[in-house]
Parts: C-alpha cells; sequence; structure tokens
C-alpha cells in the first residue's frame, strides 16, 4: 500500500530549497516538448492500471465524481482548457496530492480531511493542473523518450518506490538507473514556483478564494517547524520555502477577492472520506461531535456520517432514524443516493428503485446516480431493464470503464457469454489493459456460436485493432 503512495510522487514536485530572494517572474506559456499528448497519455495509463491495483486506491464513485467535478472546474478555467483530466484518490492518511502523466492527478484522503475550506482544496488541485498545463511532465518524460512506454510507465514506478524501500526497488532497477532518471523527474525550482503563481490565477478566475491556497500552504509549513522531521508527506515533495510563501501572498493579494461558500457536494465528500478511510469508532467520535455542534454544515456532515456507518453495520432502520436528520434530503444526488439506498437495505426494492429513478430526473448526468441505479437493477433481477439502461448510457458516454463492467455483469446474470466477453473487453480496453482486452475478445470469438455475422465481424475487427495496438506498443512505435 504505502509503495504505490511513494511511486506516485516520483512525478511530483521536487524543488531544492529557494536561497535569498528572487523577484516575481511574470506568467508563461507551456513550454512545448517533442513528447505528444497520445505518448504521455499512454504513459499514464499504464501508470494507472497498476495503480487502481492497488488497495489504496478507493473506488468509490461519489468522491471520484466529486473530485473530479472540482478539478474540471478549475481545469475549465486553467492555461489549457481542452485538457483531458482524471482525479482519483488513494486511502492514505498522509498529506499528500501528486500530479501524473495524461493528466492524471491522485489526493490522498488525509490531504481532503486536512482542508478547512473548499477553496483550500481546489488550491491544492489549482497548483497540480498548472504541472500539468504548463507541460511540466511532459518534458520530463521528452528527456526519457528514447524508452519503450511500458519501460518508461515501469521505471517512474520503480523511482517512487526507491524513496521509501530503496531494497524493493533495487530488484526493478539499479540505483545508477534510478538516480540519473530521478534528477529528470524531479520538478524544477521554476516549475514549482510557476505552478504556484498559475494555480492562484486559475483558482481566482474559477471563483474560489485564492487566499484559501496559501492559508493552507502557510499552514503546512508551519507544521513543518513544528514537526521538524516529521513533516506532512506534501512537504516532502512539495517543499516550500519562506521566499516561495512570499510570492504567493504577494500574488494572492494582486488578485480579486472571492468570498467562496463551502459547497454541500465539499461538505459530504469529507465526510464520506472521513467515513471511507478512518477506523469506525474513530469516525463515528467525529461525527457525534459534529452533532453536537451548531451549525447546519456540521449536522449536514455529522448525520450523513452516522447514517453511513449505521447502513454499514447493517443497522437499516437506525440509518433511516439519522438520515430524517439531514436537513434538505432531497437537495443533493449524494443524499438522494442514499436515500434509496437506506430504502433497498430496508427490504422496500420498488421504493429504492423509485427513489433511484426520481433522483436522476433531478440529476441526469451524475454518473455515481448512473452506476448505483444500474446496480440496484441487478441487484434485484432486472437484467433486461439494466442492459437497456446501461446501452442508453453508453451512447453518451462510451469511454466509461465502470458502465462496461457493469453492462458485462448485465450480460453474465441474462446467460450471454458472447455479449458479457465483448463488454468486458471494452472495460479492460479503457482502462489500459490490452492483453485482458485480447483475451475477452478471443473468448467472445469461441463463445459465439450462436451471434450474428455483424457481430463477429465487429468483434473481429476489434481483435485486429487491439492485438495492431498492443504490437506497436511492444515494438516501440507511438500509441
Amino acid at each position: 500500500m504505502r509503495k504505490f503512495a511513494y511511486l506516485l510522487t516520483a512525478l511530483l514536485l521536487a524543488v531544492q530549497p529557494v536561497s535569498g530572494a528572487a523577484d516575481l517572474p511574470d506568467l508563461g506559456e507551456a513550454a512545448r516538448s517533442d513528447f505528444t499528448l497520445a505518448q504521455e497519455a499512454r504513459v499514464g495509463q499504464l501508470i494507472m492500471r497498476d495503480i487502481r491495483q492497488s488497495p489504496s486506491f478507493i473506488d468509490d464513485p461519489e468522491l471520484t465524481e466529486y473530485l473530479n467535478s472540482l478539478g474540471y472546474t478549475l481545469a475549465a478555467a486553467s492555461q489549457d482548457p481542452s485538457r483531458q483530466f482524471n482525479f482519483f484518490v488513494l486511502n492514505d492518511p498522509t498529506l499528500n496530492a501528486f500530479a501524473l502523466p495524461g493528466g492524471n492527478i491522485g489526493v490522498h484522503t488525509g490531504l481532503i480531511l486536512a482542508t478547512r475550506h473548499e477553496s483550500e482544496l481546489a488550491g491544492v488541485l489549482a497548483h497540480e493542473i498548472s504541472h500539468i498545463t504548463q507541460n511540466h511532465l511532459g518534458r520530463m518524460l521528452e528527456q526519457q523518450k528514447q524508452m519503450q512506454l511500458p519501460t518508461l510507465a515501469a521505471l517512474a514506478l520503480a523511482i517512487i518506490a526507491a524513496r521509501s524501500n530503496p531494497q524493493a526497488a533495487q530488484a526493478a532497477i539499479s540505483v545508477s538507473q534510478a538516480t540519473a532518471i530521478q534528477s529528470q523527474l524531479n520538478f524544477t525550482r521554476s516549475n514549482e514556483r510557476e505552478a504556484d503563481r498559475i494555480g492562484l490565477q486559475t483558482l481566482s478566475r474559477a471563483g474560489f478564494d485564492p487566499e484559501g491556497m496559501v492559508d493552507f500552504f502557510k499552514r503546512l509549513e508551519m507544521s513543518t517547524r513544528l514537526m521538524e522531521n516529521n513533516a506532512p508527506e506534501y512537504l516532502r515533495t512539495h517543499p516550500l520555502t519562506i521566499q516561495r510563501i512570499a510570492d504567493m501572498e504577494d500574488r494572492e493579494e494582486q488578485l480579486p477577492y472571492h468570498q467562496h461558500k463551502d459547497s454541500t457536494d465539499y461538505i459530504l465528500a469529507q465526510a464520506r472520506a472521513r467515513f471511507l478511510s478512518t477506523g469506525e469508532k474513530e469516525a463515528r467520535e467525529h461525527f457525534q461531535r459534529q452533532a453536537a455542534m451548531s451549525g447546519s454544515n456540521n449536522s449536514l456532515a455529522a448525520y450523513y456520517g452516522l447514517s453511513l456507518l449505521a447502513l454499514k453495520q447493517q443497522d437499516y432502520a437506525h440509518a433511516a432514524e439519522l438520515f430524517g436528520h439531514i436537513p434538505k434530503p432531497d437537495s443533493n444526488p449524494m443524499l438522494l443516493h442514499l436515500a434509496a439506498e437506506i430504502a433497498l437495505k430496508n427490504n422496500s426494492p420498488d421504493s429504492g428503485l423509485e427513489k433511484y429513478r426520481q433522483a436522476l430526473k433531478r440529476f441526469p448526468t451524475t454518473l455515481s446516480l448512473i452506476q448505483a441505479y444500474a446496480s440496484a437493477l441487478l441487484d434485484n433481477g432486472r437484467n433486461g431493464e439494466a442492459v437497456q439502461f446501461l446501452r442508453n448510457q453508453l451512447d453518451e458516454r462510451p469511454n466509461s470503464t465502470t458502465l462496461y463492467s457493469l453492462l458485462a455483469r448485465a450480460y453474465a446474470q441474462q446467460g450471454r457469454p458472447t455479449d458479457q466477453h465483448q463488454a468486458q473487453a471494452e472495460a479492460y480496453a479503457r482502462n489500459g489493459n490490452l492483453n485482458g482486452a485480447i483475451e475477452q475478445l478471443q473468448l467472445a470469438l469461441r463463445d459465439g456460436k450462436n451471434a450474428s455475422f455483424y457481430q463477429l465481424s465487429t468483434l473481429e475487427a476489434r481483435l485486429r485493432e487491439l492485438k495492431q495496438q498492443d504490437r506497436a506498443e511492444r515494438e516501440n512505435k507511438n500509441p
């Protein structure tokens, strides 16, 4: 679990301490590199394939959806609003976040819980987004482009392992190689300061309070002084200095003031992160303390968290009782999802499914609700409805790995192996698992005795396409 947390930081912000004062540099455009976006995306895809297999990876649709919604709000106000991003969460109590090739940005649960306001969390994401839009990662990868892409991704992972466990890393890469490549992957001092100032600008443009970013970094810097050698993980990969803080303060004062109110999504996502990442006893005590405090935000987070805990303990009646204390329970998709889940668990499948349908009428584009409704249909034997619903959704979201996985499950429950393997192949392909996708298509063709000529032709064409892509990567061609 710890391996991946460190593994990711190899592609992060590692800068040397700044000595002396420096003038605030002007904002600049992203420098170009010969390493293409397609190549960078493929390296990121290969790394993410391994990260998703880590026990610390949190596959929670609601928390992930909130982080992506917040991230894309910031990305739309960034230097490159057309850039594709993927935000994900790792279950780790340390305060850390990191940028990876291909627009992948990871956040530890510890950092989410450490933020006091949404603008603070947005400030960290804006900083990481700026590393990507300014092409800091692309320029690093450009220096290693002579390597095969899978090898480059493996080396990036091994470098991080070297930070936490040099002996484990030795099995994958020699110390001399790790040192040489590490020097290429570390962000420079100017990269770090550029991400600070462009991140502040992005934060302001997106309507968040720029002071939130400065306050969060100042609090981290102060904690470093108090903890000495036990500094937060974020500060080991994103070193702060007095000069860097001063630069941020000067920039922040030049930006317009924004009074940003914490969103309901942020309040619920933070409660959900605590529920998912801390022990039940600790989480319950925290939510009970929150429930005793005044303020609607405290009440919302507390009873949402306590309802989740009761549901986990299979105390469904108590979960319904606790949910009744939540203010405005029909105002947010996360709350509507919980209401539907409680109804289903209380042996009211028709009521639960109807709650999902009503929720989707209000929030038709909320992916977590779409996935939850499809799962509920399958759990209750509504396989035909699930297939039709998922196929309709995939028309709008053709790159959704989760929806393809759910469709594969629906076909399996209908006893349609060819369709099952075909859907699973598409799920694997979108996760970067070409070998798994190829194997699933081969199984689909083997079981395709009753398949139509059109479907068999489609399967064969897709199989050739994926084999060609796999062969190209093995021969060190562009993806």
